[in-house]
Parts: structure tokens; C-alpha cells; sequence
């Protein structure tokens, strides 16, 4: 019979584990294991290889242009895909089904998306907020001065939005207490029918985000925006696409990455 010398350890598969292996508490380290330390941080990884999983997510469309809620696609190593429709407005979006996330707990959300055959015409919002008052409709109402609306309060979000004056994307940030602002993302809009890897991470007023689009980062290595979420307003990630004239955007999202410390107590 095999030893089972994990159960010999002081508090096995936490960080007091991976210190003891490898001499500290380098948070290099500690990211990458973050999937192996259920101790101190909560992980999920969704690679919608089969039937979308209505326990853990939802889903939204407008009324009316026929958009298509995302739902499993048979594809190369499988995904989810919406399609906003040809009415102006339409919007496709997918959200976590429960809201859990504290900015408290610095949640991180890695997310890979596949842009629309046409990003002309085309708005997007990615990220965590609490929940909306119509989930087919964005928390940024605008973004040119960075104002929040439909029920959200707070929110850490990369959004675009060719119907604004600022026609690229931007990082915004708003909370109970702190004011909306926002943090120009370069001149960046996703590449046509390209792949995008969005990191967004939240801690407490603040937000992150990081953007790789067909391999390469954009700007720099970390955007930030000095007002986000208040610590005990509780959130979910989502992702809402939007066309802005009547040709259809269709998405493929191959995978989401969950990640957020386990402070709570109770």
C-alpha cells in the first residue's frame, strides 16, 4: 500500500506547504500553485469542453434581433459561443451564476475570447461587478466620463464601446465610495477573428488588467485604475458583447480561470 505521507504534514496542499518546499513565500510561486493550495485560495478553471454547466453560469440576451445565448460549441478543444444578432443593441452575455467574490479576497479572473469578424460597430465589457439591475445591458453607461448605472455599484471592467468618443478600450473602476475613473488601455481594440487573453484582477478601491491579443501583450505589463469595488460588496465575473449596428458579433469564449484568496473567517 502506498504511504500517505501527505497526511503526515503539517496542513498539507496550503501555503505553509509550498513555503517548506521551496524556502519562502515568493508570490511567483504561490500564483503559479494556486490551483494546488484549496487552504488559501479558491480555484476554478472553465474549459466549456461539454454543456454549459447552469449551476455555475448564466446567461443573457436582449430581447428581440435574435441574438444567440452562449452555449457549447463543438470546436477545437471546445468553448462556449453567443452571438449578438443584427439589431443594433443586440447584446450576448455570460455571467457567474452566483455572486461570491469579495475585492477583499483580490479575485483574478483569466478569460480567453475569441474578437468578432468585425470589430467596427462593436462594444464589449469584461469583469467583475455586483449584480446588474438588466443583465443585458452594461455597468458603464459611460465611458468617455467614466460613470456607472443599471444597478451596479461597483465594478472592475475592461470596456469598449465604438458608440463613445473614445472608441478604444479603457480600464474603469467605481465603488460605493470611490468615484468612477478610468484608465486608457493605449489605442488598443481587439484584432479581427483574433484570440484574446484578458487577466483582470480586483483588490479593495483598485483594479488590474493585463491583454494579450493574438499572442501579444499590449502596452504595459499591468494596467491599473485607482477606484474599483469596496471590500464586502460582493461580485461574479461575466463577460457582455454588444453590436453597435446591425452586424451580428459572434464569440467564442474557450476558457475562464477563477482565482481569490480564502480570507473569510465565517
Amino acid at each position: 500500500m502506498p504511504n500517505p505521507t501527505i497526511m503526515r504534514l503539517p496542513k498539507p496542499l496550503s501555503l505553509m506547504h509550498l513555503r517548506r518546499l521551496f524556502a519562502g513565500s515568493d508570490p511567483d510561486k504561490a500564483a503559479l500553485f494556486a490551483g494546488l493550495l484549496p487552504w488559501d485560495y479558491f480555484y476554478e478553471a472553465h474549459d466549456f469542453s461539454g454543456t454549459l454547466d447552469s449551476v455555475k453560469w448564466s446567461t443573457a440576451v436582449t430581447v428581440g434581433g435574435a441574438p444567440t445565448a452562449f452555449a457549447y460549441n463543438a470546436q477545437r478543444n471546445g468553448a462556449v459561443r453567443g452571438a449578438t444578432g443584427a439589431t443594433d443593441n443586440g447584446v450576448t452575455k455570460l455571467y457567474y451564476a452566483n455572486v461570491i467574490f469579495d475585492a477583499a479576497d483580490n479575485p483574478v479572473m483569466l478569460i480567453r475570447w475569441k474578437a468578432p469578424a468585425a470589430v467596427t460597430g462593436f462594444s464589449f465589457e469584461i469583469g467583475f461587478s455586483d449584480e446588474a439591475t438588466d443583465e443585458a445591458l452594461p455597468g458603464v453607461t459611460d465611458v468617455d466620463t467614466p460613470a456607472t448605472g443599471n444597478g451596479v455599484t461597483d465594478i472592475v471592467c475592461v470596456h469598449m464601446d465604438t458608440d463613445q468618443t473614445l472608441t478604444t478600450a479603457a480600464l474603469v473602476g467605481d465603488g460605493t465610495t470611490p468615484a468612477a475613473a478610468k484608465t486608457n488601455i493605449g489605442t488598443w481594440t481587439p484584432t479581427v477573428d483574433g484570440w484574446i487573453e484578458m487577466m483582470i484582477a480586483v483588490r479593495a478601491g483598485l483594479g488590474f488588467a493585463s491583454i494579450w491579443d493574438s499572442g501579444a501583450q499590449q502596452g504595459g505589463l499591468i494596467y491599473s485604475v485607482g477606484s474599483g469595488p469596496d471590500a464586502a460588496v460582493l461580485m461574479r465575473p461575466y463577460a457582455l458583447f454588444r453590436t453597435r449596428n446591425t452586424v451580428t458579433k459572434q464569440i467564442d469564449i474557450d476558457h475562464i480561470i477563477l482565482v481569490a484568496e480564502r480570507n473569510a473567517t465565517t
